[in-house]
């Protein structure tokens, strides 16, 4: 409160601290006016560069950015692209091979069953030939034995040739007769 009492007797009048004195309110004007002359002719111009200078560093690294996605989407569409072919190809091969496994078997089965119409007829000649050989092997014996019976029962010998006319055409007519 001293302070208060002391402005008073300089002055003359009863001190304020809410009014302001004129005079350093004229001081604090100039000065005010002086620095904010600083402010604008040498600050300002200055901070005015280094946003501008900011700003461009952001611009251009927003252009860098956009440059890389653009080219992280075009190894994307490729990589893709390159997936998408390598699928198909997968795809095509696995069907080709399906194919190919398909054919191989069916050509196995055509062979087998070639073969085995081959064994079949084989079989089926070798039994004709076999029979053949057969029958004509009792034939044979047919005969040799109708002879010999033939000359026991009576009593004389007939001669070789007749003989064998007679028992072929015998079994002539009982192979006609059992079909």
């Amino acid at each position: 409160m001293s302070l208060i009492l002391a402005a008073e007797e300089e002055h003359g009048e009863l001190f304020s601290p809410v009014v302001p004195v004129v005079e350093e309110l004229i001081w604090a004007a100039v000065f005010f006016g002086l620095l904010m002359l600083l402010v604008v002719k040498y600050v300002l111009p200055r901070l005015k560069k280094t946003l501008d200078a900011r700003a461009q560093a952001v611009a251009g690294q927003v252009t860098e950015a956009e440059a890389t996605r653009a080219d992280a989407d075009l190894v994307l569409a490729d990589y893709r692209a390159r997936l998408a072919d390598a699928q198909g190809e997968a795809q095509r091969i696995i069907d080709e091979g399906r194919r190919t496994g398909e054919q191989i078997v069916a050509d196995a089965r055509a062979r087998a069953d070639a073969e085995a119409q081959q064994i079949v007829t084989r079989a089926q000649a070798d039994i004709a030939t076999e029979r053949d050989r057969a029958i004509s092997a009792l034939r044979a014996e047919l005969a040799g034995l109708s002879i010999e019976l033939a000359s026991r029962v009576v009593g004389r010998s007939l001669d070789s040739d007749a003989q064998r006319q007679l028992v072929d055409s015998y079994i002539d007519e009982l192979a006609t007769s059992s079909q």
